[in-house]
C-alpha cells in the first residue's frame, strides 16, 4: 500500500463537529459538514466514513462506526443517530426485534431495513417556509427528518407541500438548490388527506417499538366494524380494494408515483391478515390515513388503540355448556353483531372477540345479517 492510500485510509478525528439544528435528518448534517470544509465530495466521503460513495447512501449514511470514531461520540451513539435522524428510524419502530438488534449492533447495514421495501421512491424533500426560518436563524437551510419520513408529503407546521430534490447525482446537497419542484395537490382535500399520512408517519417513527401484528389487530377492529364482519376472514378483499380505488388518497397516489408497485391489488387486506408488507412503514401510514379519510378512525385514536391491551374478559370460557343463558338468549333473539352489543351493554368489538374466541358461538349467530 502507497503512502497515499495509507493516508486515505486512517481515521481521524474531525477538528469541527457541529452540533444538531432541532429534527435535522443525519444526512443534513454531513452536509452542512461539507459545507464547512469545503472539501470534494469523495473527501467528505472518506473524512466521515472512510467510504468515498458515502454520499450515494442519502437516507442513512455508513458505516456508522467509522463516523462514531472521528466525531469522538460527539453527536449521539451510532444507535441513537440511527433511530433519530434517518428515515430507518421508521423501520426500526416495526423491525423483528433479532433485525433490530443486528442493525443497532451494527452487524447490518442501515440500508438492509428499507431497501426495496417501500415500493415508490423517496427523493430528498423540503418546506420552502422552514427553509427560509432556518436561514434566518441558523443561516443555512437544512433537510428535516420529519419532511424525510416514508410517504411524507406535506410539512405538518406550515400545512404546505414539500418541494422535492430530484438531483441524482452522489452529491452532499443542502436545500435551496436547482432541480427542485413543489409536490403538487389538486384541492384542499386532499391536502388534508396527504397531510393525515405525514401525521401517520410520524407517529411510528416517535414510537420506539410497534408490534405489527397488535397494529394488524387495530386494522382489523376498524374494517370489521365498518363492515360488520365477526372477523378478518369474513372481510370480502374485493369490496374493501373498490372502496379503497374510490378514495382520494388512491386518486393521490396513482397521479403522484407508481401507485400499483406502492399498493399492489388488494394490498390492504394482505397487509392486516400478515400476507405481505405488514413491517412497511409507508404502507401502514397510508392505511391509517385511508381510515381517517373514511371516518372511521382519527390517528391518535388509532395508536390509542395500540397501547391498550386486549381485554380477557369471558376468557374462562372453556365450552358453550359454560356461557351464561343471557348470552345464548342474547345471541339468538338479536339479528346483529351491533344489536346484540347494545343488548348487553358491551362494545361491538367485545362481542366479535368473544365469538372470534369461541368458534362454539358460531353455530347460534349464523342468522345474523352482516353489511357487505
Amino acid at each position: 500500500m502507497n503512502e497515499k492510500n495509507k493516508h486515505n485510509g486512517q481515521e481521524r478525528c474531525l477538528q469541527i463537529v457541529p452540533t444538531w439544528i432541532d429534527d435535522e435528518s443525519f444526512y443534513s448534517w454531513c452536509c452542512r459538514w461539507h459545507r464547512q470544509t469545503l472539501n470534494r465530495t469523495r473527501t467528505t466521503g472518506v473524512a466521515l466514513f472512510g467510504v468515498p460513495s458515502a454520499a450515494k447512501v442519502f437516507h442513512a449514511p455508513s458505516p456508522f462506526g467509522w463516523f462514531d470514531r472521528v466525531t469522538m461520540g460527539l453527536l449521539g451513539t451510532p444507535s441513537s443517530i440511527l433511530k433519530k435522524r434517518t428515515i430507518a428510524g421508521s423501520y426500526l419502530s416495526l423491525a423483528q426485534q433479532v433485525d433490530r438488534q443486528r442493525v443497532e449492533l451494527g452487524q447490518l447495514p442501515p440500508a438492509y431495513l428499507f431497501s426495496a421495501k417501500s415500493g415508490v421512491t423517496t427523493p430528498l424533500r423540503y418546506c420552502e417556509k422552514c427553509a427560509a426560518a432556518q436561514v434566518s436563524e441558523h443561516g443555512v437551510a437544512i433537510w428535516r427528518i420529519n419532511h424525510q419520513l416514508p410517504g411524507v408529503s406535506v410539512c405538518i407546521e406550515h400545512g404546505r407541500p414539500l418541494v422535492e430534490y430530484s438531483e441524482g447525482r452522489q452529491i452532499w446537497a443542502l436545500p435551496h438548490l436547482i432541480n427542485a419542484r413543489e409536490i403538487r395537490m389538486f384541492s384542499s382535500r386532499e391536502l388534508e388527506i396527504v397531510a393525515a399520512v405525514a401525521i401517520a408517519a410520524r407517529k411510528i417513527f416517535q414510537n420506539a417499538a410497534l408490534d405489527s401484528n397488535v397494529l394488524q389487530g387495530s386494522a382489523r377492529k376498524v374494517l370489521c366494524e365498518v363492515y360488520g364482519a365477526i372477523d378478518a376472514k369474513r372481510l370480502d378483499p374485493e369490496l374493501i380494494e373498490r372502496h379503497w380505488r374510490c378514495s382520494t388518497l388512491y386518486r393521490w397516489c396513482t397521479r403522484s408515483f407508481n401507485g400499483a408497485k406502492a399498493f399492489p391489488r388488494l394490498w390492504l387486506t394482505d397487509v392486516i391478515r400478515g400476507r405481505r408488507s405488514e413491517r412497511n412503514p409507508l404502507r401502514w401510514a397510508f392505511a391509517i390515513a385511508y381510515f381517517v379519510e373514511q371516518s372511521w378512525a382519527s390517528v391518535d385514536g388509532f395508536f390509542a388503540d395500540t397501547s391498550v391491551p386486549q381485554s380477557a374478559q369471558l376468557s374462562l370460557w372453556a365450552d358453550i355448556g359454560y356461557i351464561p343463558h343471557e348470552i345464548i338468549r342474547t345471541f339468538v333473539i338479536a339479528t346483529n353483531l351491533t344489536q346484540a352489543a347494545a343488548m348487553l351493554g358491551v362494545t361491538a368489538p367485545t362481542v366479535r372477540r368473544w365469538i372470534r374466541t369461541h368458534p362454539e358461538l358460531s353455530s347460534i349467530t349464523m342468522h345474523w345479517k352482516f353489511k357487505r
